[in-house]
């Protein structure tokens, strides 16, 4: 018998300095097994305040350092790995001693950005390992940080190659970088079909695979569908997801999937990626709010900006949109706002007022959140890295 353990992680977002940065626990949880394969499923570069601090100040992150120094064999890229373009993430990628992986992804002139899978050899089996993201990248990333790729359908991409990597694989992984859809029990919707998530419908339409690492949502989950073990391993490495498979004679004869806690294994956490005082002294910078008002009115068009900050610095920016929705938008009547005391920018019948205060207007007049990266676009904006 011939045990295979499979270690996954997913929407880390550079999280590095909270007690809870679980990234740091795998060194230990890997000892804890056979020669595991370590795999993050996306969303690793981009997505806290100190990543945003070391892709400004840093030419290659040393997420990408940490990556290597932790021994993962396999990445593949989330939604937000593309918040900085593609050149950006592709000059990462060169330095990453790992595979990273991607499937469904196109130039423009349809050719592969990286490579669709890879074969990964422990204990005399051949396991393979495919990568692919969200088909509904145009729908949730910004235009101009994609406009020169293309993003194609994940069913389509997973149909042509599981057969393909099946006949050179004893176990088959599918890495994707997307959610669920359906209670994986029932086949229930749980949410509106838009294809942004659609982990159930994978394992229901796509024979051959074994076991599949999903994530996006940053919520957990693991368990068994159409005899496909899966795991969503959360957030932040606050847990990872565990695939087990038990082989006889290069056949499975078992599998397993559930979640860990890294909490137990941050005992002797190590965390020296960067200078923290650098760092500290870096969210003193100032910025000016009338860049903040430009940057944000050009990001939501046809609307009032109403913002309510502490002060002018990184660290009141960083403190002065929550999570997970940074703004909002409410409509509201020109009588309505002079009531508020509100002073608006012309003369119309109704506005549409963008603010990151829930207190300042009714309930009763939202009409949109947002979950914009403010802190990271912000920056960069007020760099002019980005327009």
């Amino acid at each position: 018998m011939t045990n295979i353990s499979i270690i996954g992680t997913t929407d880390i977002h550079g999280f590095t300095l909270e007690k809870n940065s679980g990234i740091f626990a795998l060194p230990s949880i890997r000892r804890d097994y056979d020669a595991p394969i370590l795999i993050d499923n996306g969303d690793y570069l981009i997505g806290s305040p100190e990543s945003t601090y070391m892709n400004n100040e840093c030419d290659i992150s040393p997420l990408v350092s940490l990556a290597n120094e932790i021994g993962y064999d396999v990445m593949i890229p989330g939604n937000h790995d593309f918040d900085y373009g593609i050149d950006f993430l592709k000059k990462q990628v060169t330095h990453f001693t790992g595979k990273y992986l991607c499937a469904n992804l196109f130039d423009l002139d349809d050719q592969p950005i990286f490579d669709p899978y890879t074969i990964i050899e422990r204990q005399g089996l051949k396991i393979g390992i495919i990568g692919v993201i969200t088909k509904a990248m145009p729908q949730i990333t910004r235009y101009e940080l994609i406009k020169d790729l293309k993003f194609v359908d994940v069913i389509e991409t997973l149909s042509y190659w599981v057969p393909i990597v099946k006949q050179q694989s004893d176990i088959v992984i599918v890495c994707y970088h997307g959610g669920i859809e359906r209670n994986m029990e029932t086949g229930t919707l749980t949410q509106y079909d838009t294809g942004e998530d659609q982990t159930y419908k994978i394992i229901n339409e796509i024979k051959g695979i074994d076991g599949l690492i999903c994530g996006h949502q940053h919520r957990l989950n693991s368990g068994i569908c159409q005899n496909t073990v899966f795991v969503q391993p959360g957030y932040k490495g606050e847990h990872v997801g565990i695939l087990e498979f038990d082989l006889r004679n290069k056949k499975i004869v078992n599998k397993n999937s559930y979640i860990l806690s890294t909490n137990k294994y941050l005992k002797n956490k190590k965390n020296d990626i960067i200078d923290c005082q650098l760092y500290n002294n870096w969210l003193q910078t100032q910025f000016l709010e009338t860049d903040l008002i430009e940057y944000l009115s050009n990001r939501i068009e046809n609307s009032q900006v109403e913002l309510r900050l502490d002060g002018n610095k990184y660290i009141d920016l960083l403190q002065g949109f929550s999570q997970p929705y940074t703004l909002s938008m409410y409509h509201l009547s020109s009588d309505e706002l002079k009531k508020l005391n509100v002073t608006v920018s012309n003369c119309k019948e109704d506005y549409k007022i963008v603010t990151n205060s829930n207190s300042l207007f009714p309930d009763y007049r939202l009409e949109e959140n947002f979950v914009y990266n403010i802190f990271d676009e912000f920056i960069r904006y007020d760099s002019r890295e980005i327009k």
